[in-house]
């Protein structure tokens, strides 16, 4: 289908006296895997959830696959959700939960569900009451892909699982739905562990999508630079950086396209500058920082 996978205008939501969305603004194409970055507390969950149609925003546009939330739930037969917490009946097995959630998705394949089970090491007997919190994502996984949904928003998806599942997920799962044209939006407190999937990443600080990096951009031209200061006065403002931890009398710093580093270098503000690469992973460490610019 041709349109984006969803679009925000002007979009916010209050809890209260509490602002937290403060007029988002973002569209993400088809396709594409977006990871969204930011510091807890920062809205991450209330985007997501608004975006499913769980919740309604105070004032702006939201548009989900073409269509506006509005409030009918339709939209969620079109979109996978795993949650940061997931939460389903205790008196169910995982078996139960499947046959139960497919009641209510059209497109609910018994036998998807129950390969991507399989994969993920999940026992369809094991009973949700008293179930471990890496049962309870798996059981989350399958449950949002079983339908074969358009778009995927992931919040934390792996929060929970042992390293050798989420290098499943992560390299295989991930692969297989980007590789099927599906779009996915992700939260992650390990996002580094995404870098070679990611094609996307976006900076929600303040309230607002305040930064948006293209991943390939990050791998060619985000930078680590560094030397002895001699003014700092003399620091270029506006640069897309983030000031690293080094031993007096040196200073560092992480700079996230090629632009910020030639002006910093070209500044004079450090003698002896050495210029080196900056992993994805390093840079997506790093970005998180940069938010706290724009509180």
């Amino acid at each position: 289908m041709n349109g984006p996978a969803f679009v925000l205008e002007g979009v916010r939501r209050s809890f209260g006296s509490r602002e937290v969305l403060r007029g988002v603004t973002a569209r993400a194409q088809r396709g594409r895997v977006i990871g969204l970055l930011g510091r807890n507390g920062e809205g991450k969950t209330t985007l997501m959830r608004i975006l499913l149609d769980m919740l309604e925003a105070d004032a702006g546009r939201v548009e989900v696959l073409g269509e506006s939330p509005d409030g009918t739930g339709r939209i969620r037969g079109r979109v996978g959700y795993v949650p940061e917490r997931p939460a389903f009946h205790d008196s169910m097995t995982a078996g139960e939960v499947l046959e139960l959630r497919a009641r209510f998705f059209d497109r609910w394949d018994r036998e998807r569900a129950r390969a991507l089970a399989s994969t993920l090491g999940l026992a369809l007997e094991t009973r949700v009451g008293g179930a471990s919190k890496g049962t309870l994502a798996k059981l989350a996984w399958v449950c949002a892909a079983a339908h074969d949904p358009e778009l995927f928003l992931l919040d934390e998806p792996t929060s929970g699982l042992d390293a050798l599942v989420r290098e499943e997920v992560l390299t295989r799962f991930i692969e297989e739905l980007q590789d099927a044209g599906k779009t996915l939006f992700i939260s992650n407190h390990r996002m580094e562990e995404l870098g070679g999937l990611l094609d996307e990443v976006w900076l929600l600080a303040g309230g607002v999508i305040a930064e948006v990096f293209e991943a390939e951009r990050l791998r060619r031209e985000a930078r680590r630079v560094e030397g002895r200061l001699k003014d700092a006065a003399s620091v270029p403002e506006g640069l897309r950086a983030v000031r690293l931890d080094a031993p007096a009398p040196l200073a560092a710093w992480a700079l996230f396209d090629a632009e910020s580093s030639r002006r910093l270098l070209a500044s004079g503000a450090l003698d002896a500058a050495q210029e080196s690469p900056l992993t994805l992973e390093e840079s997506l460490k790093r970005l998180l920082a940069l938010g706290g610019r724009h509180d």
